[in-house]
């Protein structure tokens, strides 16, 4: 079950982020009042831009949804639902994560050239394009990362998520 939370919430924050979806507004009744939260991001001692950030309550009794992307200096400057900025004070599980598609899928062969056309929206189509991970996927679940974050006032801290990698994910 922590498996799909963490994807879950993974995904919205994605969508989230993505779209540009930092909306203004009130957070949901009873939320608690959040607090600046940034988060810098190194892999091998190098920022780590692009890859996105969720804060999971590390009680588990809470769907909050509290992440960011990393900028090129590997900040994640963190959001609550995407409409806030911080965190509500509490102790959490950093995941972390950034997948990249096959570049080589994204080339958009010679039009001239009927039969890679063909090809290329099978492909496409088909959705075989290979994603792969270059964040150790220890750091993408709640239940596996090592990364732990207490938040009780303006945060700001730093998390290597070790060794460069690319690995194809799985289907």
């Amino acid at each position: 079950m922590s498996k799909f939370i963490s994807f879950a919430c993974i995904a919205v924050a994605g969508l989230l982020l993505l779209t540009g979806c930092r909306q203004s507004g009130p957070l949901p009744d009873g939320f608690p009042a959040t607090v600046s939260c940034v988060i810098n991001i190194t892999q091998d001692g190098a920022p780590l831009s692009g890859a996105m950030v969720s804060l999971i309550p590390a009680d588990g009794a809470k769907d909050w949804l509290f992440s960011a992307i990393t900028d090129a200096s590997g900040n994640a400057r963190i959001f609550t639902y995407g409409r806030a900025e911080g965190a509500a004070k509490g102790k959490y599980k950093v995941i972390v994560t950034k997948t990249e598609m096959d570049p080589s899928k994204f080339t958009m062969p010679d039009e001239n050239d009927v039969a890679a056309m063909e090809r290329y929206n099978q492909n496409v189509m088909n959705e075989r394009l290979k994603s792969y991970t270059l964040v150790e996927t220890v750091y993408a679940n709640a239940g596996t990362t090592p990364l732990e974050l207490e938040i009780t006032g303006k945060t700001t801290q730093t998390f290597d998520v070790g060794k460069k990698v690319r690995e194809v994910m799985p289907n």
